[in-house]
């Protein structure tokens, strides 16, 4: 049977639409793991309960950032606690669990006798919950003077913010307690390069990391694609530059009378 000239279009356009259809590309998702165990010397320390953040782009690309990282004013942690007069109890309870607030370990009876602080909190407790020993433990730092209790969290959140300056991480992740790790999971990769199948990214830890006498924040590239990446912090020795990392390090000063004094 012939078929009419409209008749043949029609044919090509109902054998099309039973064509299979091509499904679309999965994006790549990576994932990253930085190491909070940073090599200082012979000596290995632990990096516990830091923020990291996953920017796009390269070292060169985020210049900007990284400018403003070098020239940060910063406040140390024994500095912020030194000019608020806490005292040498309370920033030694700090120091000795490497903590920037009371939030980041439990206080204990015997936190409470040695550290002033704790003390007048905990009383002011004790006459709120009617002579409840457990509960005014266990709720002590809401009883805290506020700055004492997150101002330097505080601190550390504005400077956050103030050095980002508007640019928008992809992730975040804290290193834990355990493992000392940040996993940054599920990151969507878009190569910007045809044919390529990784994506640069900068991790960077933004607000110091304060380890014995000196602070550290990272800022390094790394090549990120579907497969695991990781990340060992370095550390310069003897003043030669880390590759693919700016790692800005300062000497943490003295204070003493509420004074705070550059090495």
């Amino acid at each position: 049977m012939l078929r009419t000239r409209w008749q043949i279009p029609v044919l090509l356009l109902s054998l099309l639409a039973f064509q299979p259809v091509t499904a679309q590309t999965a994006p790549v998702m990576g994932t990253l793991e930085v190491s909070g165990r940073v090599k200082i010397g012979a000596k290995t320390e632990q990096v516990k309960r830091k923020r990291f953040y996953l920017i796009r782009g390269s070292l060169t690309e985020n210049k900007a950032l990284i400018d403003r990282l070098k020239a940060a004013d910063v406040t140390s942690r024994e500095c912020f606690y030194c000019k608020l007069k806490a005292s040498p109890e309370y920033s030694a309870w700090l120091k000795a669990g490497d903590c920037e607030s009371p939030y980041c370990r439990e206080i204990s009876s015997e936190d409470i006798a040695k550290v002033p602080e704790f003390q007048v909190a905990y009383q002011k407790g004790m006459k709120q919950y009617r002579g409840k020993e457990v509960i005014a433990r266990e709720w002590l730092t809401t009883n805290l003077v506020p700055e004492l209790r997150d101002g330097f969290y505080r601190q550390r959140r504005s400077m956050t913010e103030s050095l980002l300056a508007g640019v928008k991480p992809t992730q975040s992740s804290m290193t834990d307690s355990v493992s000392v790790k940040a996993i940054f999971f599920d990151i969507p990769v878009k190569p910007e390069t045809a044919g390529k199948a990784t994506q640069t990214f900068l991790i960077t830890n933004i607000v110091p990391i304060e380890i014995g006498s000196k602070s550290y924040v990272w800022a390094c590239e790394k090549e990120i694609g579907s497969k695991k990446v990781t990340l060992q912090l370095p550390v310069p020795e003897n003043n030669k530059p880390a590759k693919n990392c700016e790692v800005i390090v300062r000497e943490l000063p003295d204070c003493s009378s509420g004074t705070c004094a550059q090495k």
